[in-house]
């Protein structure tokens, strides 16, 4: 009874961990915004692609999702990792 509850427990905080906190890269900050927005094959499958936007003020790096309905993904850099900033239909 005592590993099912350790287990439990590492698995809850693995998963606050990978919502909460940014990735350690844009491609996977990207692919965890795919995953949190209901799309899991999108975020396993789908090629991701750089951009030629960079280093903007406002919303950081873009990335480009053809096949999802928001493909235009910015990606800003923080002192812990990558996060998504902002997303849409256009640059």
């Amino acid at each position: 009874m005592k590993k099912k509850k350790w287990w439990i427990a590492i698995i809850a905080v693995a998963l606050l961990y990978i919502v909460f906190f940014p990735s350690p890269s844009p491609e996977l900050a990207v692919r965890k915004h795919l995953l949190l927005s209901f799309h899991p094959m999108m975020a396993c499958l789908e090629p991701i692609q750089e951009g030629n936007i960079k280093n903007d003020a406002r919303y950081g790096d873009l990335y480009l999702v053809d096949a999802s309905s928001k493909p235009f993904v910015y990606v800003k850099k923080s002192a812990l990792g990558w996060s998504v900033s902002s997303a849409g239909t256009g640059p």
